[in-house]
């Protein structure tokens, strides 16, 4: 009776699809009047703020003022009491040449409500950098809280302008914009898509050779895999709860976007369509449920973490998994520290049929939803030095410094001319992946470009050998949508309707999930 209420619910979702009828903006060429930016004449710099522009900024800079600058983002190593103690940090502080004091969230808050908690103070930060979005920038730019930086960035962030405006960079470009073609923040990025697609299937490779068995490509190879796994050896296919209305698998059954992140994605016609409306998304719930009642999902799955599926997979008790590059990296060092010949490597996201590229991958924009933006408590005399602070991230010495620190410190370049760690870095008691916040301020969403190198170094060649398998044959970048721009309307109309989908996707449709996964009875 469960089963069959949990398809009904899944159906009344599909049902909800027709109420859903938005363009795909993002994939329309840009409009002249979208990329107009302020006239200068208009909005121009006061004259007690001007001061004589040289080809690009030099720094460090020559000034004395100091700026608060608060962040979820910029982490300290453990080691680190305060941000007088990272080398990160104050080296920013002196390759700028700007005096910057880091302010944090408190320890025990979630990011969120740091951040939610920070925005009521009285007097805010001169900058943020903070995940958010153009929409709720704009809200704060119509209050009046935050500077609209458009008319400075050509002139004092030269290059961030000219990262945002180079060739073959419209939609990044596109994605920096408000909808009425404001730039309001410097928004942290990634040098390429690689770097997006940074989480997929795995799986025991030792296990599938003592068994004789391929990789699986299809839904029917991985469940024909995961049988074997739990025969011979009780393991199953761990991953978090949340995966459930996650990517996961869900590729296998065709379903086109990349998870519940977005929701959104563009169809064979150019129109938008929700994911979770789709009859392939019903289909991969539906192989969810079976795969359970088989007994091929651990059992756990409805209230495991990370912590704990680490556990399981260092102990032998699942087979298969999902999830980032870092999981796999965990897996595979605890797997050398126990002695054991587990060997876990990096598998394709499911196809429909071999051969048949995969439809629904993790896959994400070039610009991150974080983005570093200066307060009006930043006083308007010293808004440009704030500017030019930021542009340093963006210049070719704050990419490298923010990527890897310190020529000659943290690191070193090859005869290939490729960053490489020194043993500072390497022999960290406490481990590589926490050794990188000591000296780099990228490995998150930083107020710079995050360069491939990095997210290569910070993990082992087998993980780095995943993210190749991952992106391979796909038409996920197809059916992205980069970025959308509505107007008024279209975003009360968003709101109202895709909105809500969302919501009872993730919450009513979840929980239905985990009700039927535990055994429980739930009513809607």
């Amino acid at each position: 009776m469960m089963k069959k209420n949990f398809k009904c619910l899944l159906g009344l979702t599909l049902s909800a699809a027709m109420v859903i009828g938005m363009t795909a903006c993002g994939n329309e060429p840009v409009k002249e009047s979208e990329t107009q930016v302020v006239s200068k004449e208009t909005t121009a710099v006061k004259e007690s703020e001007t001061q004589q522009v040289e080809e690009g900024v030099t720094y460090p800079l020559d000034t004395d003022e100091t700026f608060t600058l608060w962040s979820h983002r910029l982490d300290l190593h453990p080691d680190c009491k305060d941000y007088t103690e990272s080398p990160f940090h104050m080296g920013l502080i002196e390759n700028t040449g700007v005096n910057i004091e880091f302010l944090f969230p408190t320890k025990g808050q979630t990011d969120k409500e740091a951040y939610n908690l920070m925005l009521t103070e009285i007097e805010l930060p001169n900058i943020i950098l903070a995940s958010t979005s153009n929409s709720e920038l704009s809200d704060f730019y119509n209050d009046g809280i935050i500077y609209d930086l458009t008319p400075y960035l050509e002139e004092y962030a030269p290059d961030y302008w000219a990262y945002l405006t180079a060739p073959g960079n419209e939609d990044v470009y596109r994605g920096a914009k408000t909808s009425d073609g404001k730039i309001l923040a410097f928004w942290s990025a990634r040098e390429s898509q690689w770097g997006n697609v940074f989480c997929g299937p795995m799986i025991r490779q030792d296990w599938l050779d003592e068994c004789n068995l391929d990789a699986p490509v299809t839904l029917e190879d991985w469940e024909h895999v995961l049988t074997v796994f739990k025969d011979k050896y009780n393991a199953t296919l761990g991953f978090e709860a949340s995966y459930l209305t996650n990517i996961l698998f869900a590729s296998g059954t065709g379903a086109m976007g990349t998870g519940a992140g977005n929701g959104y994605y563009v169809d064979d016609n150019g129109e938008l369509q929700v994911v979770w409306m789709q009859p392939e998304w019903k289909e991969y719930m539906e192989v969810l449920i079976r795969w359970y009642d088989a007994g091929l999902i651990d059992q756990d799955s409805v209230t495991m973490d990370m912590a704990a599926c680490r556990t399981k997979a260092a102990n032998n008790q699942i087979g298969a998994s999902w999830g980032a590059m870092s999981r796999m990296t965990n897996f595979i060092n605890d797997a050398k520290a126990n002695g054991s010949s587990a060997n876990w490597v990096g598998v394709s996201y499911p196809r429909v049929a071999e051969g048949e590229p995969t439809s629904m991958i993790l896959w994400g924009n070039i610009l991150q939803a974080t983005g570093a933006f200066i307060t009006t408590s930043c006083p308007e005399e010293q808004l440009i030095t704030a500017i030019k602070f930021l542009n340093y991230g963006y210049s070719e010495e704050g990419i490298m410094y923010h990527n890897f620190g310190t020529e000659g410190v943290s690191y070193t370049i090859d005869e290939e001319g490729n960053a490489q760690w020194t043993d500072v870095v390497l022999n960290d008691p406490q481990g590589l992946g926490t050794a990188v916040y000591k000296y780099s301020g990228a490995s998150e969403a930083p107020m710079s470009i995050q360069l491939t190198q990095l997210v290569r170094l910070r993990n082992s060649e087998e993980t780095s050998a995943a993210v190749d398998i991952w992106m391979e044959n796909t038409n996920a970048g197809k059916h992205f949508v980069p970025s959308i721009t509505l107007t008024d309307e279209e975003k009360l109309d968003y709101t109202d309707k895709f909105t809500a989908i969302k919501t009872y996707v993730n919450v009513t449709l979840f929980q239905s999930c985990f009700c039927f996964f535990s055994s429980r009875i739930y009513t809607v």
